[in-house]
């Protein structure tokens, strides 16, 4: 019963959902209001921790938080000390690039100095910016989205499909293949946003590999998604209309 819960999951995560979100984000695309993005965001958190629970019921919440790599898997990163400094020096640096984004506003406000939100102005001009946040009401739903994310999409892409592909293949393939399913997820961003998100994937996956935790890879994905709500100009007022 186990076996096929975790195949309908992975079959779910692999087609399904990345067809789903696409006609859903499609649909938010043509008729982006406020009610509409509040009601994707419902379901996108819904679906998520369903998928996240019935992941962490099929499979057991060990397996799914805590990676052991033996010593002969994935030997080209923990048999080369020089492919470890290097993996753990990008992690560290895309992890000071999301830091750097708080610090800095945090630095502004203790100086008391206006933001220019020039870089607020640059994401509305990406394709997906019908997604973001406008009013207060769609930034603190834009709190749990980006926690949801966080955890669940980690126990997922990370923690549930390590442990499924593993049956299958060796480790490093199976980081690979999930990256580029967590990829897939982002259809929406267009081959450019896939690809960025399949490289944020691998590097989360790394990360999972380094530390044997689900961990730090939930902290990490959570604060690259909930620093768009430091990065976005906030709103004069809740009845503010969204800027297209």
């Amino acid at each position: 019963m186990t076996a096929a819960i975790q195949f309908v999951l992975f079959f779910s995560l692999l087609i399904v959902t990345p067809a789903c979100d696409y006609y859903d984000t499609s649909r938010l695309k043509r008729d982006p209001t406020s009610a509409n993005r509040i009601r994707y965001y419902r379901t996108l958190c819904s679906w998520l921790w369903i998928c996240a629970i019935a992941a962490c019921l099929a499979v057991g919440w060990r397996s799914i938080f805590f990676l052991a790599a033996g010593p002969g898997q994935v030997r080209w990163l923990f048999a080369n000390i020089w492919v470890r400094y290097i993996v753990m020096m990008i992690l560290f640096v895309l992890a000071a690039i999301i830091a750097l984004t708080y610090l800095q506003v945090l630095w502004m406000r203790m100086a008391s100095k206006p933001r220019r939100y020039a870089s607020s102005d640059l994401m509305q001009k990406l394709s997906y910016a019908y997604l973001f946040p406008a009013s207060w009401t769609e930034r603190r739903w834009w709190v749990l989205v980006g926690l949801t994310a966080g955890i669940c999409e980690e126990v997922l892409f990370r923690g549930f499909l390590f442990h499924y592909l593993h049956a299958w293949m060796n480790l490093t393939l199976a980081l690979a293949v999930a990256a580029a399913i967590f990829g897939l997820q982002h259809l929406y961003q267009g081959a450019k946003g896939v690809a960025s998100t399949t490289v944020a994937g691998g590097l989360f996956g790394l990360l999972f590999l380094l530390s044997g935790s689900l961990l730090l890879p939930m902290v990490l994905h959570a604060a690259m998604d909930l620093r768009m709500l430091v990065i976005l100009r906030p709103p004069d007022s809740e009845t503010e209309p969204r800027a297209t």
